[in-house]
């Protein structure tokens, strides 16, 4: 197996749980080796001539090997003690001649106990450009590792992933990411809820929720385009922003936009988002839109706002200029209404339908009953996904 202590980085816990999601619904790690992945590994180490080939995936901290060479050898492992942890960090093959004289692999026990002289890797991905693994071919001996060589590990890793796809569980999949939809919470003197109706099977939007002391954190975000692909990179965006909840909203998003952002540059993406900081006996609402600004308070007398955006969407945010700060208070009796781009698809295509929406809120007796007008409507006249999140506060 690839277990060979490193000094390199996995690609960090922003994208950790997408990438965690996607191999637990894979359903092959502790599973009896597939013919079908051995048949590669067997032919891999036939035309390099190499005594070890692998095909591993990895999920937060380990790395599992679906193809162990050798009887009894262990499966799993720290993903800080592999190869793999270098190989996912770009989309070419990664390619260590001579592990003795790169000073990323010389100090790993693989090398210096196993005796492992030789590496090169490729990343394994899947639909929405998420890696998820390596195939990898090792030698006790160094050597050179030709162009010729690359391009043909390189249609092996594509044999390779089109293998693994054709075994994914849709409906675990289905599973894992409706799994990761926010829990009911209470909020004294606040009613928060949501709901996300998907175009398909899989929603590229993405609505969460996290309570503390004195601190509410709401988002939204919605990934450009539709089905898996924008699931999976939702979940990472997810997953990042909460690694972050105990930041101010203009912290937390450009904390994670550097690594968001190479995420959804691969995919050809760009994700919008709302991210708020609610602090309850207050009122005050403090924000980041980056390109949403599908968001409408409703004030207690009647009247309405519709709040627009104030910056550019995750994907198309220019490199290191900051985010700026929204702030808003919601007074006893308002309420905020934020939803994704799908919602217009319930009016007629105009911003105008966030009004609309407003007043459909006002008539609904409660808003579990707003939510489920919301549904009804979206399931009859949507074309996308439809998710909207409602935070009110008691009259007081």
């Amino acid at each position: 197996m690839d277990r060979l202590r490193g000094g390199g980085q996995m690609d960090g816990n922003d994208s950790g749980s997408a990438r965690a999601a996607l191999v637990a619904a894979l359903d092959v790690v502790g599973l009896a080796p597939s013919e079908r992945l051995d048949r590669i590994v067997r032919i891999a180490r036939e035309v390099f001539d190499v005594p070890f080939s692998y095909v591993n995936l990895l999920d937060d901290t380990l790395l599992h090997t679906l193809t162990p060479n050798v009887a009894g050898e262990p499966t799993s492992g720290p993903l800080e003690w592999s190869f793999c942890q270098l190989t996912v960090q770009r989309p070419g093959p990664t390619v260590v001649p001579d592990t003795l004289a790169d000073a990323r692999t010389a100090v790993l026990p693989g090398v210096t106990s196993r005796g492992i002289r030789f590496y090169a890797g490729v990343p394994l991905t899947m639909p929405g450009e998420l890696t998820i693994g390596s195939l990898c071919l090792m030698d006790v001996r160094p050597r050179q590792f030709t162009p010729q060589d690359e391009a043909a590990l390189i249609d092996l890793g594509r044999w390779t992933e089109q293998t693994l796809a054709k075994g994914l569980q849709h409906d675990r999949l289905l599973e894992v990411v409706e799994a990761l939809a926010p829990p009911p919470v209470h909020v004294p003197g606040y009613a928060l809820a949501g709901l996300s109706v998907p175009y398909g099977d899989l929603s590229g939007d993405v609505h969460d929720w996290t309570v503390a002391d004195d601190a509410v954190t709401v988002t939204l975000a919605d990934i450009m385009g539709k089905e898996q692909p924008a699931a999976l990179l939702a979940a990472g965006l997810r997953a990042a922003l909460r690694q972050h909840e105990d930041l101010p909203p203009v912290a937390a998003v450009g904390a994670v936009e550097p690594r968001i952002s190479e995420d959804l540059s691969r995919a050809s993406a760009f994700a919008t988002l709302f991210h708020a900081r609610l602090t309850p006996s207050t009122g005050r609402l403090d924000f980041v839109d980056a390109g949403h600004g599908l968001v409408v308070h409703l004030h207690a007398d009647g009247t309405s706002e519709i709040r627009r955006s104030r910056d550019l969407p995750l994907g198309l945010h220019p490199e290191g200029v900051p985010f700026r700060l929204g702030t808003l208070v919601l007074e006893p009796g308002d309420a905020l209404i934020v939803a994704s781009d799908g919602v217009l698809d319930l009016g007629d295509g105009t911003i105008d339908t966030l009004t609309d929406i407003g007043r459909t809120f006002r008539r609904a007796p409660n808003t579990a009953a707003f939510l489920e007008t919301v549904r009804l409507r979206a399931a009859e006249h949507a074309e996308d996904d439809v998710t909207v999140t409602v935070l009110a506060r008691d009259d007081g």
